[in-house]
């Protein structure tokens, strides 16, 4: 890396502190990112050196970053070229003319040039359109808004981005939400019941689950997912009588923290079988434990260099907690599904559901429930559900494509799940009547 680009950071850095505190946090905000494009295109000359900078780094840094004065430019701008009067500036349109108008002014006459990737005439076509061919200016604005706000985001985690690839590692990705966490109103007070660092670990974990591969996610896909959306929604400080819900809430974080703690009775920050039992209630089939501590801890490279090889560390423990809520989802399935996959051939036999079944019906019996049930019934049941191509065989694509994974894999699993299966109808029944009431 050259010296210019190291001492860029440095100039940030004093730029970031010389400059009076009396802006607007949006001043800051948009003072900063001029500075920062100052900074990175300064020497406009070709360089061996820029050979040593990664093509992800151009790719986004080609893009100037719109501030938020500059944004309201663009709105005044739009609503000035509108179609026709409105009684509201929401309901403002603009037609494909007067759309080009407003990215003449854009561009010339506001000096915006950031804003002409915005105003062609693939976007305009992808916009919804009325009878008469007009698109909404409002919801035109909310993508500028966020087009340009993804680009922003993927400049800044760009910065943690260690080796350039446009991806990052479990350990950028936690500093990255680690340092994001003090922006998110919905957080506030969370470092009071648990360490920033643990929530950015349960928080990044999902990310790595449905986007990783080979222990990385691309950074782009990160910012476009709905994940980071669902994420950026605690930007809004959270109601107490309506509490956040999902994985990124305080909530669950702090659900999700107090089960591990609560499982781990020795303490050593590692979870064995039995203590997993001891949680769940026995719940879970012995048969169903072994095959994921066999799946998915006995080569864990974590676990195996702590020492622990046969127990769960607390980022296995939010991969299994990830697969088990969303078993019905590819990645949940992609988890569990080599879990009941006995021989490891790609497909469940007869025999597989057979034997899971077959524990669950000793846990049955063992509750004191009627033993008349039949295993092989149930077995059908499950064939039937899955509706597979081969009829003596569950693979991946069939667990997807029949919309029941979450309930055979629950009821092979989960002795209370299978109950509930059973008693569907009954709790159906009961559902409806407590909606009457």
């Amino acid at each position: 890396m050259s010296e210019k680009s190291v001492s860029c950071v440095d100039q940030l850095r004093r730029y970031a502190l010389t400059k009076s505190d009396a802006r607007t946090p949006a001043q800051q905000e948009e003072d900063v990112v001029n500075t920062l494009n100052d900074l990175l295109f300064e020497d406009a000359q070709p360089s061996t050196s820029y050979e040593q900078i990664p093509v992800f780094h151009f790719s986004i840094c080609s893009h100037n970053i719109l501030g938020q004065l500059q944004l309201d430019d663009v709105w005044f701008c739009l609503l000035r070229h509108a179609t026709k009067a409105a009684n509201s500036p929401d309901d403002s349109r603009l037609h494909y003319d007067d759309f080009c108008q407003a990215a003449t002014e854009c561009t010339d006459a506001l000096k915006l040039p950031a804003v002409r990737p915005y105003f062609t005439a693939s976007v305009f076509l992808q916009m919804s359109k009325d009878l008469q061919g007009t698109i909404s200016i409002p919801c035109f604005h909310h993508y500028i808004v966020r087009k340009n706000a993804m680009l922003q985001t993927m400049i800044h985690m760009g910065c943690f981005d260690t080796d350039g690839d446009g991806a990052v590692t479990d350990t950028e990705l936690q500093a990255y939400i680690a340092a994001l966490v003090p922006e998110l109103p919905g957080l506030q007070g969370i470092d009071r019941s648990m360490a920033v660092d643990t929530y950015a670990q349960i928080a990044a974990r999902k990310f790595l689950f449905f986007l990783g591969k080979k222990g990385k996610v691309k950074i782009r896909d990160i910012v476009m997912s709905s994940m980071w959306y669902e994420l950026m929604e605690l930007r809004v400080e959270a109601d107490p009588e309506q509490p956040q819900e999902g994985w990124f809430s305080k909530g669950n974080a702090e659900r999700v923290r107090s089960i591990f703690f609560h499982l781990d009775q020795d303490m050593n920050g590692h979870l064995s079988k039995h203590e997993f039992c001891v949680n769940t209630v026995g719940s879970f089939s012995p048969i169903f434990l072994d095959r994921v501590y066999e799946e998915h801890l006995v080569s864990h490279k974590t676990c195996r260099a702590k020492g622990y090889p046969d127990q769960m560390d607390f980022g296995a423990f939010l991969d299994f907690m990830l697969a088990w809520d969303n078993r019905s989802s590819l990645a949940g399935i992609q988890y569990l599904f080599p879990v009941l996959d006995l021989k490891g051939r790609g497909y469940l036999s007869q025999a597989d559901v057979y034997t899971f079944f077959r524990q669950i019906y000793k846990m049955w019996v063992d509750c004191g429930l009627y033993p008349e049930l039949n295993i092989e019934d149930v077995k059908d049941e499950v064939f039937d559900m899955a509706q597979p191509e081969d009829p003596l065989h569950i693979t991946t694509q069939d667990l997807q494509k029949c919309g029941m994974a979450a309930t055979i894999i629950g009821m092979l699993a989960d002795v209370n799940l299978f109950w509930e299966y059973d008693n569907r109808e009954t709790l159906m029944q009961r559902d409806k009547d407590d909606q009457g009431k």
